[in-house]
Formats: C-alpha cells, structure tokens, sequence
C-alpha cells in the first residue's frame, strides 16, 4: 500500500440533522408529521416499480436483481457516474463453499456456516445472528453471479486471526478477481454490475440528489424527494425503495453522536471514502422513524504497513505499545481488530500508540522500510523515530523509558520461555526483539467508512423503532446494520453484505404487492 501523510478530512454534517430525534431501536417513537415524511403529492415527475438510491455495489446489485425479476428499476445517484466507495475498495469479497475456495486454498470442505459462526464470534453478541447466517448463506451465490457477468476469480486468501476466535473457524474465504484486490480496484466489478444492471432494463438519474422518503401512514412508503438540476422533483416507488446509500462516514455531527471511533478517524486520522457518504440514507430512514443497529466501530487499517489486512502477508516484527509505553494488543490480528484497540488506546491515555521495531525490520526486509536506507530515509521525513538503545527511543516518544524497557523484556523473556506471545496470542513473528537500532511508528488509521445504519430483517426490510417492518421500504450495504459488531471483521465483508442485501433487497421489492 501506498504511504500517505496524515491529513485531516472533514465531512460535512447533512442538512437538517440537528432537526431529527435519533429514535433507538425498541424506543417507540412516532413518526415525525412534516412533508418530507408523509402525504402523496399530486403530481410525480418519474416513477417505477422499484427506485433505488444509490449506483454503488450495494444498488447496483438491488437493480440487477429487481430487474431481472421482471421489475422496472429507476437508480438515483448523487454522483455523475456509478461505483461510489465500492470503486476505491480492492473490490474483494467474502464466501465459504465456493468452487474458487476449493481451487485455490486448502479449504475444502469449509460451509456458510462455519463463515457465519465466525462473524457471529467477532461481534461479540452485538449483532443480528439470523442476519449474519442469511447472508453468509447466499455469499456464495453472489459469487457465481459476478462470473456469469464477466469477473474471473484468481485467488483466496484469508483475514488474520482474533485471538478469541474458536479455532477452525478462521478460513480462507477473501475472493480476488482479476483486475482487483487493491485499493481503488473495486471498479471492476463496479463496471461488470452497471453493465448488466443496463442490459437487464434498469434506468439511472445521476447527478440526482434523494433527499427525503415520501411516506404515507396508509401505504408506508411511496417514492422518494430528490433535487436534480436545482429543481425539486417527486419519484414514485410502486413496489418498493431500496436504500443503498452509505454509512455517516464523512458526517462529523451524527459521528459525534453515535459513533466515536468514526469521529476519531474523520477528524484525526485519514478517511478515503468518497466525499458523498455522509449518511442521508440513514437520515432519511430516521424521519419515518426507522430503526439503527450496530451504530459504532468503523473499518480502519494501517494504510503505510499494511499490518493484518491478509494472512498471506509478511507482518512486521514489532510491539505495539501506547502512549505510557506500555504493550496493548495483540499485533497481527485482523487489522480492524487492532485500530479499534489503538482508538481506545489513544482516547483513554489523550496519547499517540506507535508500532516498535529493532533490526529485524531490516534483516527481514519486510514493509515499507524493510532496508536500512528506506529506515534512515523515513527517520529524515519524520515518518520513523529512531534511537539507538530504547532509552533514547523513548525519549524521541516522549514515553516512560523504564515502560517501554518492561515492554520489550517481557516479550523476549515469553519467546525465550515459551516460544509464544503469554499476553495477547500473536501468531507470527515470534522472534525476540533485542537488535539495535529501534524504531518506532505512530500509528495512523486510514478509514473505508463507519459501521453501522438502519436495522433490517433477513428479507433487507427496514424495521421500525417499535419492531415493525416499514412497508415498501428496503436497505442494504452500509446504508444497512446489525450484520456486524465494534470492529470490522475483514477484508470482503463490506462488499458481501452490498451484494447479498442489494440482491434480497431486489428480489423482495420486486414481487412486493403494488400500494396503489
């Protein structure tokens, strides 16, 4: 991965936020009388059977299915082109039990239900279980879809590990295309999907702003308010609205509110989504009165290292210790794992964490400073700290010394005792660290987005603060949570969740009884 500076983004807080009472899922609440969420108006500008909002991977899967299933399909995209965030992901994708898996990876005999048993672990009791095993279950058909529309699968690698994982269940399920798996590479699949959302019928208004739901008490919802042009136009939905719009990713107000972490990485650390996700769609579905789960956590990685994004890469021989200089996390667990751990790290202490390394770094030539010249580049920019015993590293860290000396002697003592990390249950790299030079990074997190948004039912269905289902009314992708916990639990998981509640989603609406 490339190294980026650090640099500040700050997402704009969408219009009217401060207007909407944040209901809590099982809180009833009723739904808010003003225009934007009740009352048909009486003339409309367009109409289909299903309108969806938003041309991303989650959309464009919702619109390829809708159609397919003999609905017309009207997509409404803010931008000027299809893609959204899904064009800057590596467009990688989870699923266990697909023919791929068994050519690729030692994984043969590997199911959706192990896959789901995982995710439902690393969620730590948070999430919706029956969502997660519904999703799992259909991943691999997604699969088999995305070759049927021109995506050549050419490998499968796996997330790293969480320590408290049940042990088995940790696979290789990570599906890379042809053309894919890095970052900015996810417009491939992006391509394929427009391509065959086109072909199957579906129509699409870019430069086209949704704003608000058209919702009757009657009827749930009808259509949707957008702005294109500068002018105000009203979009019937017979069948359905699917909501396929993004986290509050670059919203620092609902940020602050209900998701702290994705505050910390939008106004300290790096967010490369793209400038649209800002949450209307939650915000939308909060003013008829949609419930949200799963509000908090993000997916954070360390875009310079690159350390636990894949189990088929080198990790860098290293500690991670906070801001008191003291170890924290374990090290080469799934990457969003460890920033979550950083994210608290740094709000409990009001410090910077750093990665440690000594000379191994070197020897070994693994990361971005894996030679002594890249080293000593990186110490001149002021990428890297230096010392030559720990002392003066700590000094140049501005952390304990004889913390930071405890650090490093309880690591070499357990790999001289044991052979293993005692304290956190690292895997890899379990090598003493006692070769000077030291050198230390601050850790930095580059942000893909914010986890969370409104509940759903394992039909995609929006739920209501009072458990209801909201008629005619669907969400999918990050527009959509309860599918997973606090952290990001890996690579694909994303771009899964779009396609398989894009596609129900699609496939729901589509058959959905008419409200006229």
């Amino acid at each position: 991965m490339a190294v980026l500076s650090r640099r500040n983004l700050l997402g704009a807080a969408a219009a009217g936020a401060t207007a909407i009472s944040l209901g809590l899922a099982g809180c009833k609440t009723e739904t808010p009388a003003s225009s934007s969420a009740v009352g048909i108006p009486e003339t409309w500008d367009a109409e289909a059977d299903v309108v969806v909002l938003g041309a991303g991977g989650t959309g464009l899967a919702a619109a390829c299915a809708a159609a397919d299933a003999g609905a017309s399909v009207l997509v409404l995209e803010i931008d000027d082109k299809h893609g959204g965030t899904t064009t800057i992901s590596g467009g990688v994708i989870q699923a266990a039990g697909t023919r791929a898996q068994k050519e690729f990876t030692e994984f043969q005999d590997d199911t959706p239900e192990n896959h789901a048993a995982c995710y439902i672990e690393q969620a730590e009791h948070l999430a919706d279980e029956e969502l997660i095993k519904a999703i799992c279950s259909r991943a691999p058909e997604r699969i088999d879809w995305l070759e049927s529309i021109g995506i050549k699968w050419v490998s499968v690698y796996g997330n790293c590990h969480v320590p408290y994982v049940t042990e088995g269940l940790h696979a290789d399920r990570i599906h890379v295309y042809e053309g894919g798996g890095g970052i900015g590479e996810g417009g491939v699949m992006m391509d394929a999907e427009f391509a065959e959302a086109q072909r199957l019928g579906a129509e699409f208004k870019f430069n086209c702003k949704a704003e608000h739901l058209i919702f009757s008490p009657d009827n749930g919802v009808v259509g949707v308010q957008a702005s294109e042009g500068g002018s105000a136009i009203n979009v019937k939905a017979k069948q359905g609205v699917i909501m396929a719009l993004s986290g509050i990713d670059h919203n620092q107000q609902l940020a602050q509110q209900l998701n702290p972490q994705q505050f910390w990485s939008i106004t300290e650390q790096i967010c490369i989504t793209s400038d649209f996700c800002v949450g209307d769609g939650i915000l939308m579905g909060l003013e008829v009165n949609a419930a949200i789960a799963t509000m908090g956590g993000t997916i954070d990685f360390d875009g310079v290292t690159g350390q636990g994004t894949a189990n088929n890469a080198p990790q860098m021989p290293c500690i991670f210790v906070n801001g008191n200089g003291r170890r924290f996390v374990c090290e080469d667990a799934t990457y969003a794992y460890m920033m979550r751990a950083i994210f608290q790290q740094e709000r409990q202490l009001g410090k910077p964490t750093f990665m440690v390394m000594d000379q191994s770094m070197i020897e070994q030539g693994v990361g971005p400073w894996g030679t002594a010249e890249a080293a000593e580049a990186a110490v001149a920019n002021g990428m890297l700290f230096k010392g030559e015993t720990l002392e003066e590293l700590a000094q140049n860290l501005d952390v304990p010394a004889a913390n930071l000396a405890d650090a490093f002697r309880s690591w070499n003592n357990s790999i001289d005792a044991t052979g293993t990390d005692i304290e956190f249950e690292r895997n890899t790299q379990l090598i003493k660290l006692d070769k000077p030079p030291y050198y230390a990074n601050r850790n930095t997190a580059m942000n893909l987005g914010a986890l969370g948004g409104l509940m759903v039912n394992t039909n995609a269905e929006v739920i209501d603060n009072a458990g209801n289902v909201i008629p005619h009314l669907y969400a999918g992708g990050m527009n959509s949570g309860g599918w997973y916990g606090n952290y990001y639990p890996g690579s694909g998981t994303s771009l899964m969740g779009g396609l398989v509640l894009g596609s129900i989603a699609g496939e729901q609406a589509a058959v959905a009884q008419t409200w006229e």
